[in-house]
């Protein structure tokens, strides 16, 4: 069986501390769209917390109303 080495240099200061890695491109779509997924529940999150931000202090306002059912909005 025959081995094939090759090697890539790659300059200090494109680097820097890191450690560089090589993964596939397919792999790296799949963790692209992996973080963008993740980015958007922590803004879905942000909102939700902004939500029962604002509810809690409207409730503690008495800025809401209650109602008995959907015709009394209309």
């Amino acid at each position: 069986m025959e081995t094939l080495e090759k090697r890539v240099k790659i300059r200090q200061n494109i680097v820097g501390e890191r450690e560089p890695i090589i993964i596939s491109k397919k792999e790296y779509s799949e963790f692209l769209l992996y973080q963008k997924n993740i980015q958007k529940v922590n803004e879905e999150e942000i909102d939700t917390d902004e939500a029962i931000k604002i509810y809690k202090k409207e409730k503690k306002e008495g800025r809401l109303k209650k109602i008995k059912s959907l015709a009394e909005l209309g």
